[in-house]
């Protein structure tokens, strides 16, 4: 029997809270309705035998309900601070950048264009896609020139808005497609 009642208890807990929001408003309109409103529809006796369990209906799916809304209010949080935090880390290593990488880098600005097709065994490449200044855009590339990499969005505003960081010892710029002559 108390195993049961424990099972019944954690398939409570899995069902979605819009259910422990309907069965709390079940719930407290069946302990707070006027009388007559629930003689019309026929359960007044059925609220008056039950006010305990109707009661502790309410309050178990208005706590369920209230961590559910904690808990993605916590969740969205750590979201935002995470989003900040790596945004702060981003901006920090695009303020000092090496060499190898403004070359890459310089290409997006150079041509204008978001992507650039660079090997992916190459370790300046994966520097950059680490910090979340670049991204792999395509699944499909070959070994000889590599895959294509897009400039994410923070990146591209911030060396619009700051060019000089991609300012160095050379002005070149890096790709790793092939120009074919045809």
């Amino acid at each position: 029997m108390l195993a049961e009642l424990l099972k019944f208890a954690l398939e409570l807990l899995k069902l979605a809270p819009r259910y422990f929001v309907a069965l709390g408003v079940v719930a407290a309109g069946l302990l707070f309705m006027p009388a007559d409103w629930l003689s019309r529809l026929g359960v007044e006796k059925f609220a008056d035998d039950n006010k305990q369990w109707l009661g502790l209906v309410l309050l178990v799916s208005t706590v369920l309900w209230g961590v559910f809304v904690i808990v993605s209010c916590w969740g969205a949080v750590k979201r935002a601070f995470y989003r900040r935090k790596n945004k702060a880390r981003t901006i920090r290593k695009l303020r000092s950048l090496t060499e190898g990488e403004k070359e890459i880098l310089r290409y997006y600005l150079a041509e204008g264009t978001r992507t650039n097709v660079l090997k992916v065994d190459d370790g300046v490449v994966q520097g950059l896609v680490a910090y979340r200044i670049i991204y792999r855009a395509a699944s499909m590339g070959n070994l000889m020139e590599g895959f294509a990499h897009n400039i994410t969005e923070l990146a591209w505003d911030y060396l619009h808005l700051y060019p000089e960081v991609l300012e160095g010892t050379g002005n070149f710029y890096r790709t790793d497609k092939r120009q074919r002559g045809w």
